[in-house]
Parts: C-alpha cells; sequence; structure tokens
C-alpha cells in the first residue's frame, strides 16, 4: 500500500502522522507529516419564537475548537451583513425584521481563516396587525370604522361586530386589503358594540385589535308625539311608533306631518277620498277606526291620553276645497276624561279659514247611540257624523262627505259655510312652542329677505 485513510478523528484539529518500514525486527527511520481536520459544520438549525419583527434561531454546536459563528439572513428584499456569533452560543434572536417576510438564515463555523460549510433554514414573520381602529362618525344607527394597514403584504382583513350585552350574533365582514375603512349600518340606538379586525395572508393571521363605541342615545327613545320623534332625527312625514306617557308598554302608531310649518304634527284625523263613513258609534271614536296612510281617526282614547299631560298641545285644522287651502290652529287643545264624555277645551285661534271650533268650547262628544248635545234632537243623527256637537255645529269634519245639504256635509262654517261640504281636512296636534327658535329666525329672516327684495310680476 502507499495509502491509508485515518478515519474517527475529531475535527478542526491539527495531527502529526508518523510512518517507518519494518523487516523482520529491523526499522526504517520515521517520516511525518501534519494534517488538520475541516472543521464540523453546525446542525439542526431550527428557527422558532416567530413575531412581526424577529425570531429566534438555535443549533447544535461544532465539536471543533472555533472562532465562532457567522451568521447571516436574506430575503426577497436583499442580504443582511455578516453577523458574528460567539463559540459558546447555540442560539440567536434576529430583530427588526419586516413583518409577514419570508427569511431564509445562514450560519457556519470559523477558526483563524477556515470556514465550516453552511447549513439553513427558512422562517416567516408574523403579519402586523392594523392599527388604531376608531369609530368616526357615530350616529343613531350607523358608524365609520377606520384603521391604519399593516405593513406585511396582506390579502385582506376579517372585521367583526358584536353588541357588547351580547343580544346579536356577531357579524363577520371581509374587506380586501386596500380598503382602510368600513361602514357599519343598522345598528341599534345608545348600545355599546365591540369592534375586532384582524389582517390575514393566506393560512397566516395577525393578532387581533379590537375597539369598542357607543351609538347616539336617542334624545327621546319613547317618544310621545311627532316633536320628539323630530328631536330625534326624523325628518320624513309617515308612520312612527310612538309610546303614550312616554311609556314603553303602551305603544301606538301614529302618522307624523314632519313638513307644515316647521313638522312635529302627530296627525288626529285625516279625509281625503271619502271612501271611509265617519258617522260612528261611541266605542268606535274612542277606539279610532281607518287606515294611517289614508282616512282615519286616531280614537278619543288616545286624544286623551295624549293631551292629559303637563303639556300644552296646539291643534291645528287644515282644510282643502279642490286646489284651495286654509287653516285654522288653536293655542290650546284637550278633552276630557270618558265619565266626563270627552270635554273638549280649545284655546285662542289664528289662522285664515275662519273660527269655528271656539262654537264648540267646553262640548262633550256626540255619537248616534250617545247624545249630549243641547239640541232638542241628536246632532250626530241629524247631521251625519261625530263630533263635539253643540246646538249643532259651525265645524262638522266628520260629517258626510260629499253632502252639499245644509250642514250634513263636511263642513267649515266661517270659510266655506254650511252648503259646501269639503274634500280635504287633517287635524294635529303638536306641543305649543315646539318649532324651535332656529326655525323661527330662519323663517322671520326669510319673510325679511321677501319683504326687502320683492319679486317683479
Amino acid at each position: 500500500s502507499s495509502s491509508y485513510r485515518l478515519t474517527g478523528l475529531r475535527p478542526g484539529v491539527l495531527y502529526t502522522v508518523y510512518i517507518w518500514a519494518i523487516k523482520g525486527s529491523k526499522a526504517s527511520k520515521k517520516t511525518s507529516t501534519q494534517a488538520q481536520t475541516d472543521l464540523d459544520a453546525p446542525a439542526n438549525l431550527l428557527a422558532r419564537d416567530e413575531t412581526e419583527s424577529s425570531f429566534s434561531v438555535s443549533w447544535d454546536p461544532v465539536q471543533a475548537e472555533i472562532d465562532g459563528y457567522i451568521l447571516t439572513y436574506s430575503s426577497s428584499e436583499g442580504s443582511s451583513e455578516e453577523i458574528p456569533v460567539g463559540s459558546d452560543s447555540s442560539s440567536y434572536r434576529l430583530t427588526g425584521l419586516r413583518p409577514g417576510v419570508l427569511y431564509t438564515v445562514y450560519i457556519w463555523a470559523i477558526k483563524g481563516s477556515k470556514a465550516s460549510s453552511k447549513i439553513s433554514t427558512k422562517a416567516e414573520t408574523d403579519i402586523d396587525a392594523p392599527k388604531d381602529l376608531k369609530a368616526t362618525d357615530v350616529s343613531l344607527e350607523s358608524a365609520l370604522m377606520t384603521w391604519v394597514p399593516p405593513l406585511a403584504d396582506i390579502e385582506g382583513y376579517i372585521l367583526t361586530y358584536r353588541d357588547e350585552e351580547g343580544n346579536m350574533e356577531t357579524v363577520e365582514k371581509q374587506i380586501g386589503a386596500s380598503e382602510s375603512s368600513f361602514a357599519l349600518s343598522s345598528l341599534e340606538t345608545g348600545k355599546k358594540y365591540i369592534v375586532t379586525i384582524i389582517a390575514y395572508r393566506g393560512s397566516k393571521r395577525s393578532k387581533v385589535v379590537e375597539t369598542f363605541f357607543k351609538t347616539v342615545g336617542l334624545v327621546n327613545p319613547f317618544p310621545v308625539d311627532c316633536t320628539q320623534v323630530m328631536k330625534n332625527g326624523n325628518k320624513k312625514s309617515g308612520i312612527y311608533t310612538l309610546y303614550l306617557n312616554n311609556n314603553r308598554s303602551k305603544p301606538f302608531e301614529g302618522f307624523c306631518d314632519m313638513e307644515t310649518d316647521g313638522g312635529g304634527w302627530l296627525v288626529l284625523q285625516r279625509r281625503n277620498t271619502g271612501k271611509l263613513d265617519f258617522m260612528k258609534r261611541w266605542k268606535q271614536c274612542i277606539a279610532g277606526f281607518g287606515n294611517l296612510t289614508e282616512e282615519f281617526w286616531i280614537g278619543l282614547d288616545k286624544i286623551y291620553e295624549l293631551t292629559n299631560t303637563p303639556t300644552q298641545y296646539e291643534l291645528r285644522v287644515e282644510l282643502g276645497l279642490g286646489a284651495e287651502r286654509a287653516y285654522a290652529v288653536y293655542d290650546d287643545f284637550k278633552i276630557a276624561t270618558v265619565k266626563q264624555k270627552f270635554r273638549l277645551t280649545i284655546g285662542k285661534y289664528s289662522g285664515t279659514a275662519g273660527d269655528a271650533m271656539t262654537y264648540h268650547q267646553g262640548r262633550p262628544w256626540t255619537t248616534i247611540d250617545n247624545d249630549n248635545d243641547i239640541a232638542l234632537g241628536n246632532c250626530a243623527l241629524a247631521h251625519r257624523g261625530a263630533w263635539w256637537y253643540k246646538n249643532c255645529h259651525l265645524a262638522n269634519l266628520n260629517g258626510r262627505w260629499g253632502d252639499s245639504r245644509h250642514s250634513l256635509g263636511v263642513n267649515w262654517e266661517p270659510w266655506k259655510g254650511h252648503l259646501v261640504s269639503l274634500d280635504f281636512t287633517e287635524m294635529k296636534i303638536r306641543p305649543l312652542g315646539a318649532m324651535s327658535s332656529r326655525k323661527r329666525r330662519s323663517l322671520m329672516a326669510r319673510k325679511k329677505s321677501r319683504a326687502t327684495n320683492p319679486q317683479k310680476k
């Protein structure tokens, strides 16, 4: 042989090798040479404890005596400088990394000018969470959620919201990566909501960010009249749920006129088609009848409960005949109990239709089956209606539609006399002085503007 392989040696060690020839008991001179084994590489390089900006790597140390290790990392964004690590270390924490990035980490051992082979592992930093999640533009039923996007490249967000009391199922929404706001709608007024958001990419999820907000509470959670409905932010005429004496256990439906003279009117009576007969019996007049979107009478029971509170109500009566319109306003309006036969109290008149109601002051309600007027006969029967009749009437708004015989039709005597049956009437109430000073100032300004800038004819 002229060669031999020495095995089982220690890495990174300088060996002196001797060799000589032998024949029987004779031996030649020894010759020697020196050889140093290579450095062994670290083994089992592992990454763990990933966060948005850091992770740790650990390895099995080399057997050789070394000066230390060199560690580097790279990503699609480039490579790091070489990081020297002490020979007695077997782990290192990389910091200041970008979120949601896949890194490749390399490590090797060094001794003098010698270097071991490199080993590597891969690790991905966590996606960072969106920041500054907050609710803006919070109203009665909606809010706009905004946030600062994460640094990581993401596919999108998952946003959830629920009410704090747990009365609703959690709503989950997926939102595109380019968005940084989301409008929540159809919320309940005066409720506290919990909102969370996470960013995601594939199966990766950021930490959950959470915030709270409360929708604007209603000024009047259980409005008793249409002025309170209006103060809750409702500006459209239509049917609303009202509550007698602001009591949540006494709801009823009412039609609110939000346009006439500043709005806030609860309509008690309407006639506009002639389809409904208003000559009703006592119990029907108490309970009310008709359809709120068409012709109706709200009912004496409700009128009593509405007007017998510390609030003073004004009454507005709208009258129409063809294209003609007129109105009468009374600054006080209420009726007495059923025992007092719903006796009428009416205040001071103003308007364009003339005063027909003062004649009926203090009168109880009369129907065809409950005669409380002072006439010899029954005014309800004679005049085809139900009203606060005296020695019959100057106003007969519940009279017979389209009947132009004397005092039988829908009459307002000071405006069109007893021989004309009106084709439109509405009775409506609101608290006296309910029109805000701001609206009054606005109307006064408009009147003043018209007075100083008369239109050319």
